[in-house]
């Protein structure tokens, strides 16, 4: 009697723990966004909104505004020009990035684009301060300080 109780126990035990590690990543559902606080010096500015539910990322939208509220991946000269000199450019690139990361739900593991490593790095930023928020269940959108070009 008393070997069974053990295993029940040991058995409840176990089951909890697992339980317990069902959702690692933590996030709560929402819609969570992070921008840079000035335009680049062509004239754009990097966000990334990210939704959230059942606590994994289920959507992502990452672009690059204008003043006039025109996005990157839509400019049909920009993205010309960009895909000549690059390889690729934001229609491609964007959609890709958003992609990877509702595939592998981890910002660390999202692989590198030959001809949009910038962007690359603004998307990661970007993405893990609006993660950040998604573990608290902050909705209020993260404004980071725009990098100079090196």
């Amino acid at each position: 009697m008393k070997k069974t109780l053990s295993i029940f126990i040991i058995s409840l035990m176990l089951a909890t723990i697992l339980v317990g590690c069902g959702d690692s990543s933590g996030y709560k559902d929402g819609t969570y966004k992070a921008t840079y606080d000035n335009f680049d010096e062509h004239g754009w500015k990097a966000y990334v909104e990210i939704t959230i539910k059942d606590g994994k990322i289920a959507d992502v939208d990452f672009d690059y505004v204008n003043e006039e509220g025109n996005l990157k991946s839509e400019d049909e000269e920009y993205n010309a020009t960009m895909k000549e000199a690059s390889g690729t450019s934001p229609e491609e690139f964007s959609p890709a990035l958003e992609q990877q990361l509702i595939e592998k739900q981890n910002v660390k593991e999202i692989d590198n684009i030959t001809g949009a490593t910038h962007s690359v790095e603004n998307f990661k930023e970007l993405a893990n301060a609006a993660l950040k928020n998604a573990k608290s269940g902050n909705t209020e959108e993260v404004i980071l300080e725009q990098k100079k070009a090196e």
